[in-house]
């Protein structure tokens, strides 16, 4: 089968990240482990992704009782991929080499260049593929929320293409549910709850879910907002696609199912209210942590 630059592809469309001319093809780097060690290999990645997922997901705390309210969007998210998601301990594997445990092996994330380790009886040479020797993933989404009732409101992400030619169909489909908390509590700000879900697709290679419940909290004075929330995540991906085993010549398979890492996040973030443009960016504290920030125009949200 033609052989797919899998992380190149989610650039096109602005999902992903941008790879440089001399980037190793994705699947090649990959199809070169098995089990565990491409378990670990993928890990960075499945963080990256999911906590990019469940950032810039709201702005503000503020959902009246009733009436409306509606806020569109683009939201950008960046994870800065720290020195230690980078490289992994990793086993040798094959029939000829003894088992190994080696350190600072490079992930999907680290250096391009692989790491060799010598069998000091035999003088055989066991290669680990190296990374795409990146230190950041960016991420764009469209987002809309409209409200109230009763102290709710609806939260849509959304995203697509036609389906690509070896590829199948992109998409990113998104919704959540806040409700109002300060309208049965007198508080000196605006609080609410949230629960956010999201599922991407990327034809028949990747499968991606990620769930976000959230404590949200703002304070609001003319032009400017300032917000923060606890979160606690949840997520899902599987990785799963066909290669040519050059050995044999036949088709394989390989398959992994991912948990992202993430589990408890703090956001703190600002907003700038310039009319009905509103304007704001955030910070969020957490194990792959990341940076969003997003543009649009909303009626009846401080």
């Amino acid at each position: 089968m033609q052989k797919i630059k899998i992380v190149s592809l989610f650039c096109l469309f602005g999902w992903f990240l941008p790879v440089t001319s001399n980037a190793q093809n994705v699947e090649e780097l990959v199809s070169k482990y098995t089990s565990e060690n491409g378990q670990k290999y993928m890990q960075p990645f499945a963080d990256a992704f999911s906590a990019n997922l469940n950032s810039g997901l709201f702005h503000n705390a503020v959902i009246n009782k009733l009436g409306f309210q509606i806020y569109l969007g683009i939201e950008t998210q960046l994870a800065v991929i720290p020195s230690s998601q980078k490289f992994m301990t990793a086993s040798a594997e094959g029939d000829y080499f003894p088992s190994t445990r080696v350190e600072n092996v490079p992930t999907v994330f680290g250096p391009s260049e692989g790491k060799r380790v010598e069998d000091p009886n035999t003088g055989l040479v066991y290669v680990f593929p190296g990374g795409l020797d990146i230190g950041y993933v960016p991420m764009i989404t469209p987002q809309l929320t409209v409200g109230s009732v009763y102290g709710t409101d609806l939260t849509i992400r959304f995203a697509g293409t036609k389906k690509i030619e070896d590829v199948g169909d992109i998409s990113l489909f998104g919704w959540g549910l806040r409700h109002s908390i300060d309208q049965y509590f007198p508080l000196p700000f605006s609080s609410a709850i949230g629960f956010y879900n999201q599922k991407f697709k990327f034809g028949d290679y990747l499968d991606a879910s990620s769930s976000i419940i959230s404590l949200q909290g703002s304070y609001s004075i003319p032009f400017l907002t300032l917000y923060g929330g606890l979160g606690y995540e949840m997520g899902s991906m599987k990785i799963s696609y066909e290669y040519e085993n050059l050995e044999n010549g036949q088709t394989e398979e390989i398959r992994f199912d991912l948990t992202p890492g993430n589990t408890i996040r703090l956001t703190t973030g600002f907003g700038l209210n310039l009319g009905p443009v509103n304007l704001h960016a955030e910070y969020n504290l957490a194990k792959q942590s990341t940076i969003s920030a997003g543009l649009g125009i909303g009626f009846g949200y401080k």
